[in-house]
């Protein structure tokens, strides 16, 4: 739980969308070394301070231009909000998006939590965390930007508010590698695709998340359909791994070793909207599970066949809950990949 908040914590990942923008070139004149005159050299005087007032003036001219460029990017007529969320035993995190297109216009993000969750038991311990992994002096008197947090006997709440019309970029993004530093907006979907692999989900939207872990040997996939309310509805796992990276000499090792595996699966999969199936192949086992908890009948043997105890009201809750699994997932290692709708 403490490693989640860690995560939860950093603040909001933004990420920018690369708009064309004109180079900047500042021209520069060169002096002339040749002997001048009084009256000349108050000609030249005149000029520069000319130039200069037209260099200004073309600056101006130019960040106008690029603000209106932005605008022109988005119908603000068309202007809509959605909310993306985490939630957990002694946690939740909201994160209201205010887009209009793929232009994110507003976003404020409101992070409760009992202390705990920090891995601490006071306020004055809070404070020194939050300081700690907290950006409050980069925002500090930044326009179109508020952060704060508030601290109760038990509990905090962060609030990170960003007006991104007014706001400067370059304070309050992260540029991923390649995007241009000039960038003129945020991008909605690519600021929903970073918070979802961070594990949340937009609300009210039921959709089919997936997550993926790979390395040499291995393979394991996760397909989790949630209801945009933070339960789970039905999840799909995939598992792929060679004999070699697990040490184990061939087929008949393999099988030796997860016999009582294969026991449990074929245990589990007599109950309803349940069903594991193991093979084992030349030189790899692969694993195909579906657990369906909509047609599941006897939901807690299916849990203490997972090893969950059904008489604990909070594990029994968090069985279902979509944060609580998507964390699990991310801190094992695998990464959001994919939203199905």
């Amino acid at each position: 739980m403490r490693k989640f908040w860690m995560v939860l914590l950093s603040l909001s990942f933004i990420t920018l969308v690369a708009c064309s923008n004109e180079d900047k070139n500042t021209d520069t004149a060169e002096k002339s070394t040749d002997e001048k005159t009084e009256e000349v050299e108050k000609e030249e005087t005149t000029e520069t301070e000319e130039e200069s007032s037209e260099s200004e003036d073309e600056a101006t001219e130019k960040e106008e231009n690029s603000k209106t460029t932005a605008k022109s990017l988005y119908d603000e007529s068309k202007a809509t909000t959605n909310i993306m969320k985490k939630e957990a035993t002694g946690l939740k995190s909201s994160i209201e998006m205010k887009h209009a297109d793929d232009v994110l216009l507003e976003q404020t993000q409101i992070t409760e939590g009992e202390y705990s969750t920090l891995g601490v038991e006071n306020e004055e311990e809070a404070r020194a965390k939050i300081k700690e992994i907290g950006d409050e002096e980069k925002y500090k008197d930044q326009e179109g930007v508020e952060y704060k947090v508030e601290y109760t006997d038990n509990t905090f709440i962060e609030t990170f508010k960003v007006d991104y019309t007014v706001a400067d970029l370059g304070v309050v993004s992260s540029l991923p590698e390649g995007t241009n530093s000039e960038s003129q907006f945020v991008s909605y979907q690519l600021s929903v695709d970073n918070f979802k692999k961070q594990g949340y989900y937009v609300e009210g939207e039921q959709t089919t998340e997936v997550f993926r872990g790979e390395k040499e040997g291995y393979v394991y996939e996760v397909s989790i359909l949630q209801d945009g309310k933070n339960k789970v509805l039905k999840q799909t796992t995939f598992n792929e791994q060679t004999y070699a990276s697990l040490d184990l000499a061939d087929k008949a090792a393999a099988e030796e070793r997860f016999k009582d595996t294969v026991k449990g699966y074929e245990e589990l999969s007599k109950e309803d909207g349940v069903n594991f199936d193991m093979k084992f192949e030349e030189d790899k086992f692969t694993v195909d599970g579906v657990i369906d908890y909509e047609k599941i009948t006897d939901l807690d043997k299916v849990l203490t066949a997972m090893g969950i105890d059904p008489s604990n009201g909070q594990a029994k809750e968090e069985a279902r809950n979509y944060t609580v699994t998507a964390n699990g997932l991310l801190s094992n290692g695998l990464q959001h990949i994919e939203t199905k709708k």
